[in-house]
């Protein structure tokens, strides 16, 4: 079909862009020459568009047009015309500049005819749209169209809003696989007796929505393998008895093996051995961050890390003087941090290093995160660095004279002599999921 070129310019493939020609392409309907067709209740409505370019972005399409009976014509039953040519549009251009609902949809049909590079596209511009409001439907997205990177995100901003989460409307609605994920996260850090009536208050729901009693029993299978990943070894003692044990949702069998993993310090020493023997996970939860404070102000510490982690920056002292007066000087200066974080006994090491600062802050990142696997070992971690200071500062206060304050600068910033300026080390723990 030959299209409507009314409005084109004699010239429109010559000034175009191959992204604006194909756009012209598809809204003109230029040269069509097959035509999806949706029933409604009022009309038939008609996209048309190109073999051989759906061909060439759909195995789906190719399948559908090369490889088997000719056809001119495709019903579609399982989606709107309104989104099923804004699907087509992203297919033609790779422009995925849409709102929220209409980027879901675009992923679905996507994934119906399995066009990646779309797929990937629209879950970058979801995960830039996560919000508190929505972060657990986008979950359920992810984890069941099998979007690796929309789901790594969201897993991050849920790890971050932990508290907030479970609170959500959003949390009740997550599917089984998604809830999984969740549970799945070493850093979905909270406290695990709140968490396991998060759990059973999902449950519950579900059992109502699908009309079942919602007994222990009920929930625990809803749950399905989800229940294992809740950390009911690591509740203390008295909150495991009175609230898990009572819930009768543990058999015999499984709450008598965690009682002797809690009561048996050789058990809880060799956790490879004795999760083998417990149905729920012994690990607790940790917090994303966390700081390794050097000991007595020396810039070297072992560090024990039973899981793997990344190593991010150091922890500088804060900056403010306070003078005899009880006021308070914030320096400004010329400053200048050069230096690496050295792991013994291993040949990594992550280096840092900044400009000449007008203000010190309190974290200055490594070029590049540092990757330690967890052992039994500790590992050895020094800071080697040096820091160049040009003395051009000043105060917020006028109490001092210019060489109080050059004395003050060289005695807590001397060139090579780090220990007065670092305290620690931020490390980010990495969730198992």
């Amino acid at each position: 079909m030959e299209g409507n070129t009314e409005q084109l310019s004699d010239y429109w493939q010559f000034e175009n862009s191959l992204y604006k020609s194909v756009s012209i392409l598809f809204d003109k309907c230029l040269w069509t020459d097959v035509t999806f067709t949706f029933k409604t209740d009022e009309e038939v409505v008609e996209i048309k568009g190109h073999k051989i370019i759906l061909a060439v972005r759909s195995p789906v399409f190719e399948a559908m047009f090369y490889r088997q009976k000719e056809t001119n014509e495709v019903a579609i039953v399982d989606a709107s015309p309104e989104f099923f040519k804004l699907f087509l549009r992203c297919l033609y251009t790779d422009n995925v500049d849409l709102d929220e609902d209409s980027l879901i949809q675009v992923v679905k049909l996507a994934h119906r005819y399995q066009v990646g590079h779309v797929l990937h596209l629209c879950s970058e511009k979801l995960a830039m749209l996560i919000r508190l409001e929505n972060v657990c439907d986008l979950l359920n997205l992810a984890v069941f169209y099998e979007l690796k990177d929309l789901r790594e995100k969201a897993c991050d901003f849920v790890d971050d809003h932990v508290l907030e989460i479970l609170e959500t409307p959003g949390f009740m609605d997550l599917s089984v696989e998604s809830l999984k994920v969740i549970l799945a996260g070493d850093t979905f850090y909270t406290d695990e007796l709140n968490l396991f009536r998060k759990c059973m208050e999902w449950a519950e729901n579900k059992c109502i929505k699908q009309g079942l009693e919602p007994d222990y029993r009920n929930k625990r299978t809803l749950l399905s393998d989800g229940f294992f990943f809740l950390r009911l070894p690591t509740l203390s003692a008295a909150d495991y008895t009175e609230h898990i044990v009572k819930t009768s949702i543990l058999s015999v069998e499984e709450s008598h093996k965690i009682y002797i993993y809690k009561c048996s310090p050789l058990a809880q020493k060799n956790n490879n051995l004795s999760q083998k023997d417990l149905s729920n996970s012994i690990i607790p939860r940790k917090q994303k961050l966390n700081n390794i404070l050097w000991p007595e102000r020396e810039c070297q510490v072992e560090f024990k890390c039973p899981n793997d982690v990344y190593l991010a920056g150091i922890m500088l002292e804060d900056i403010e003087e306070e003078t005899k007066t009880g006021a308070t000087n914030t320096v400004f200066l010329d400053i200048a941090l050069l230096g690496k974080v050295v792991i013994k006994d291993i040949e990594l090491n992550g280096t840092f290093q900044t400009g000449y600062l007008s203000k010190l802050p309190n974290f200055i990142p490594l070029k590049e995160n540092v990757f330690l696997k967890g052992r039994i070992n500790p590992y050895i971690i020094t800071v080697e660095t040096k820091c160049y200071a040009s003395f051009n500062v000043r105060f917020t206060s006028q109490l001092l004279n210019a060489y109080q304050i050059q004395q003050m600068i060289f005695q807590k910033w001397p060139c090579c002599k780090y220990k007065n300026i670092i305290t620690g080390i931020r490390y980010l723990n990495i969730s198992n999921r």
